[in-house]
């Protein structure tokens, strides 16, 4: 490998935004580095504890999960709500570490969206090893070293799936990162013509909205530094996929984008009940 990439990028440090914009700013990049823009790695946070809607969960479901659980949901509520535009379980944000990649990708080549998958959360569990933090992919373990935690099987997924639960990180996929038995890290990827786009949340510090999901915080039984766990991402990705990031911001562009799309979907209350 190079001592200097020959790929020149793009670093958005973390910032936090409120819920319509994050996904609508992550859907600007994509369409952008799809049209030429230079692959993009940016960290966010949540200005408000928001839980998000995979794209094929009925809202019917939300309703049911606030109702049991006590969380009042919307800009006027605890919690807000939104819908994404990639599929999964819902995801309470709240105390953690959101990042997206955006790439320049063919759409056909299914390798590499599946490496890009696999080579984002390896950083993360080498990252998080160095500061102690022990993480390993769901598939590298037996289902006796993860912890199963119960929930209302009325909170289900109902598109033909009645033994999935309703949030994200209590499901199990193969590259979803593992601490002492939970569930810390899931991702979702997104594609379109000319690029490909994957976000995903790490749980940093559990939420008194979602308290039977700890963050590697209580996992870990100690304070950590989420700056030291940004920039040494910073540095694995750079090796990983040889690109060099260069500290950037959104392009005028990219921020008038957003803005149509807060408000012909994330922003918009037919796309959030659309199912």
């Amino acid at each position: 490998m190079s001592e200097v990439p020959a790929i020149r990028g793009r670093l958005i440090e973390l910032a936090s935004h409120d819920a319509a914009a994050n996904m609508a700013i992550d859907e600007a990049l994509l369409s952008s580095v799809a049209a030429g823009a230079p692959p993009t790695l940016r960290f966010y946070g949540w200005k408000r504890p928001t839980l998000s809607l995979g794209y094929f969960q009925p809202l019917a479901e939300a309703m049911a999960w606030a109702e049991r659980t006590g969380v009042s949901l919307g800009n006027t509520g605890e919690v807000d709500l939104v819908r994404r535009s990639t599929g999964g379980g819902a995801i309470l944000h709240h105390a953690e570490l959101t990042l997206s990649l955006t790439l320049p990708m063919n759409v056909s080549d299914t390798g590499a969206r599946e490496a890009t998958y696999r080579n984002v959360h390896e950083a993360i569990a080498s990252e998080l090893k160095v500061m102690g933090v022990d993480a390993k992919p769901f598939r590298t373990l037996g289902t006796g070293a993860v912890t199963r935690m119960s929930y209302d099987s009325s909170g289900a997924s109902s598109a033909g799936k009645r033994d999935e639960p309703f949030l994200c990180f209590q499901r199990r996929t193969d590259e979803d990162l593992i601490v002492s038995g939970y569930k810390v890290l899931g991702s979702a990827q997104r594609r379109t013509k000319g690029a490909l786009l994957q976000h995903g949340s790490l749980l940093w510090s559990v939420s008194p909205h979602a308290d039977v999901l700890p963050g590697i915080q209580q996992l870990a039984g100690r304070r950590l530094e989420m700056d030291q766990l940004v920039h040494g991402l910073q540095r694995r990705l750079k090796a990983m996929f040889e690109i060099d990031w260069q500290l950037g911001a959104l392009e005028s562009n990219e921020i008038k984008a957003a803005k149509q799309i807060v408000t012909q979907r994330y922003g918009n209350s037919d796309w959030t009940s659309k199912r």
